[in-house]
C-alpha cells in the first residue's frame, strides 16, 4: 500500500513559535496549503525574519515547527 502525503487542498492550520521562549502564538486556519504558506511567509517577514530564511522555514513547516532564526512556523492540515 502506497502512503500519500497530506492533501494540500484542505484547510491548513498555521501557528508560530518564539524560539527563545518556546511559546506558540497566532494560530489560525487558512483555506489551503498555498494560502497558508503565503500567510506564514508574510508574518515571518513582518516579525523581522530574513525573507530567504523565512521562505525555507515555510517550505519545511509541517506538524513539527521549522525554524527561521528567532521564530518558527508550523503548517499542517486542519482536522475535520
Amino acid at each position: 500500500m502506497t502512503r500519500t502525503g497530506p492533501d494540500p487542498t484542505v484547510p491548513h492550520e498555521v501557528d508560530f513559535q518564539h524560539i527563545p521562549t518556546g511559546g506558540f502564538f497566532a494560530e489560525c486556519t487558512q483555506p489551503n496549503r498555498t494560502v497558508a504558506e503565503a500567510f506564514a511567509l508574510d508574518k515571518l517577514i513582518d516579525l523581522g525574519e530574513d525573507p530567504t530564511e523565512a521562505g525555507e522555514a515555510v517550505k519545511l513547516a509541517g506538524y513539527t515547527a521549522a525554524d527561521a532564526r528567532t521564530y518558527a512556523v508550523r503548517i499542517y492540515p486542519a482536522r475535520r
